[in-house]
């Protein structure tokens, strides 16, 4: 581990990155499988796995598959917020299944949001019927996304 700007960060070499290549083609992969893939014995990988996760790199999870569940909608939200603290309203907003990111922000809004939904009906229903009438919630600015170029999944939340 090295010190980087007052945090530990954590030193990962190139064994570390191959194996996370391989995990990020196939999740479910055997450690018999991804030892064959990268070149080394079991035991290293098992290892080297053992050594990312306790250190919180790696976190091998399911994921849904947001087009095959028939969300053919993706929106950013920015929310301006009055009357209330902007992590309650934060909160709220979290509850709810669509909304796939809530983030309290410094800049043009208050809370930036992603969310999804089946179309552009249920997004309106989302953003005016149930959103917007949040405490504290004062405006929405909703971006719709009409072609996603690039939707990074390799990086875990915060």
């Amino acid at each position: 581990m090295a010190k980087r700007g007052g945090l530990t960060a954590f030193d990962i070499d190139s064994l570390d990155e191959k194996i996370i290549a391989a995990l990020r083609d196939n999740g479910r992969i055997a450690t018999r499988d991804l030892a064959q893939v990268v070149g080394v014995k079991e035991a290293t990988v098992r290892a080297h796995l053992r050594r990312l996760e306790d250190n919180n790199i790696v976190r091998v999870v399911a994921m849904r598959d947001l087009s095959a569940l028939g969300y053919d909608c993706v929106s950013a939200v920015g929310v301006q917020v009055r009357g209330r603290p902007a992590a309650a309203v934060a909160a709220d907003l979290a509850k709810i299944e669509q909304v796939i990111t809530v983030a309290v922000a410094i800049g043009a809004h208050d809370l930036e949001v992603q969310l999804v939904a089946h179309d552009l009906d249920s997004l309106d229903q989302l953003l005016t019927g149930v959103i917007a009438k949040i405490e504290g919630v004062d405006q929405v600015f909703p971006s719709v996304a009409l072609k996603v170029m690039k939707y990074e999944t390799e990086w875990a939340p915060f």
